[in-house]
C-alpha cells in the first residue's frame, strides 16, 4: 500500500511539473528585401493558421489586402545574410512579434518579426 501512494503522489507531481509553452515551428519563403527599412525582408508563411501562428490575422473576403498582407506574410527586420536570399525557405520558432510596420496606416499588413537562431528549412 505504500508503494502504491508514492507512486501516485509520483504521478500527480509529474502531471503538475512545469511544461515549457514552445512555439510550433514557423516555415516561411523569402519573397523579397523590402524597401520600408533596413534589414527588412518580405516572407510568405507556409500553411499560414492565425490559431497557430498568433502574428497572422483573419480578414473579410472584402477588406482591401495588400500583397504581403496579415493572412499571409511577415517582415523579417533581422535576417542573417546567409539566409536573406528571395526563394529561400527558413524555418524558426523563437521570435519577437513587434508588430506592424509604424509607416504603414492599414491594419491589414503584415507584422514585424525579430527572430531567434532561424536556419535553412529542409
Amino acid at each position: 500500500m505504500k508503494y502504491l501512494i508514492i507512486l501516485i503522489l509520483f504521478c500527480v507531481f509529474s502531471s503538475l511539473s512545469c511544461k515549457k509553452d514552445a512555439r510550433p515551428a514557423v516555415i516561411v519563403t523569402i519573397a523579397e528585401k523590402s524597401g520600408f527599412g533596413a534589414n527588412l525582408y518580405a516572407a510568405i508563411v507556409e500553411n499560414p493558421d492565425p490559431a497557430i501562428h498568433k502574428f497572422l490575422c483573419t480578414l473579410g473576403a472584402s477588406d482591401p489586402k495588400p500583397i504581403y498582407n496579415c493572412t499571409n506574410a511577415v517582415y523579417i527586420n533581422n535576417l542573417p545574410a546567409a539566409l536573406a536570399v528571395p526563394g529561400k525557405k527558413i524555418t524558426f520558432s523563437n521570435y519577437k512579434d513587434n508588430g506592424q510596420p509604424l509607416l504603414f496606416s492599414s491594419i491589414n499588413h503584415a507584422h514585424e518579426l525579430a527572430v531567434t537562431n532561424p536556419t535553412e528549412a529542409p
